[in-house]
């Protein structure tokens, strides 16, 4: 599961969410070097308010049984303050038990998982085939996106996000 990056509550010009955290206002105006100076000051990350349902999903999948939850994400190149802010978000919203299961990796491909939900449409790496199956997780950036079978998606934390879970146990 891939915790929030470049979304920012209480910044103007990016309606946007990310599978944890979401924005309050729009970036997507801003030229690309102002949008890179917003994710990269301090207290961005940190500031994200998470996405409707979502703790609530995290804590529930990490109580089912057979099941291993962890948040995996992309530190930004710049990552002054990305590091300590997404264990301090993490903390913040499920608690210090979660920060054991944090995976920071620029290269989510070599992670090994089952899953990976995520909303960034193309994760590539070293690895040409990860052991995860990615569920694009739906963002403003990805909803002009047609998936072809086998892909999934998954709009919300209100979407039957157990059944995805479920198809691969079986």
């Amino acid at each position: 599961m891939e915790r929030s990056k470049g979304v920012a509550p209480a910044r103007k010009g990016y309606a946007c969410r990310r599978p944890l955290a979401r924005p309050m206002a729009p970036l997507a105006s801003l030229n690309k070097e102002k949008t890179i100076s917003i994710w990269e000051s301090k207290n961005f990350f940190i500031e994200l308010d998470p996405l409707p349902g979502a703790v609530e999903a995290v804590k529930e999948m990490a109580n089912m049984k057979n099941t291993d939850v962890f948040i995996c994400t992309s530190p930004i190149k710049k990552y002054d303050h990305c590091s300590f802010e997404k264990y301090a978000w993490v903390e913040k919203h499920l608690g210090k038990e979660f920060l054991e299961l944090m995976v920071l990796a620029r290269d989510k491909t070599l992670i090994s998982g089952s899953l990976l939900i995520d909303d960034k449409p193309d994760i590539s790496g070293v690895e040409p085939y990860p052991t995860w199956e990615h569920i694009l997780f739906s963002a403003c950036h990805n909803m002009h996106l047609q998936l072809r079978a086998p892909q999934r998606r998954l709009h919300s934390w209100a979407d039957d996000w157990k059944l995805i879970l479920d198809s691969k146990r079986q």
